[in-house]
């Protein structure tokens, strides 16, 4: 199983579910859910359960039957079982969205930029022949292409005075 690099931690219900316990059962057991998160399950066996809990065995061997009584069915974790295929499943979700939307987005961001780019440009011209002051010659009124209405460049001038 993969490493994860977080975990969620309800500090509320852990406090609740674990006032019982002593110090060093705390951290026994906060080392073996962290240990459960990252790896997907925990062995039963006490020598490795000791090593993960960092506890010398005579002493994990005291502790095990107070930590047990947190897992099922041997070292199984419901509430970690229930995170770990909530977080599975947003994972899957987001590698779909992502292989699908990733094209369409990158697309809609460049048709953005292009027509924002045209506006901006159009926005130029329009202010540029407004600021203009000579009459334009036959050749400068021929490569101007489309005439552009009052109406529209005084809408232009205003977008481009805003921006």
């Amino acid at each position: 199983m993969s490493k994860r690099a977080w975990m969620p931690l309800y500090v509320g219900d852990y406090l609740g579910d674990t006032g019982h316990l002593s110090t060093t059962q705390h951290g026994a057991y906060l080392l073996l859910m962290m240990h459960y998160w990252r790896q997907g399950g925990i062995p039963d066996d006490d020598k490795q359960l000791a090593s993960i809990t960092k506890l010398p065995l005579r002493i994990w061997m005291d502790t095990r039957e107070t930590i047990q009584a947190f897992f099922y069915d041997g070292w199984c974790h419901k509430r970690i079982d229930e995170e770990l295929a909530v977080m599975e499943a947003k994972t899957r979700k987001r590698a779909a969205a992502g292989s699908k939307g990733g094209t369409q987005a990158t697309i809609n961001r460049w048709k953005h930029k292009a027509e924002a780019a045209m506006l901006k440009q159009t926005n130029s011209n329009a202010i540029a022949t407004l600021n203009h002051s000579h009459s334009p010659s036959k050749k400068e009124e021929a490569s101007k292409g489309i005439p552009v209405s009052p109406h529209l460049l005084a809408s232009l001038t205003k977008k481009a005075a805003s921006a």
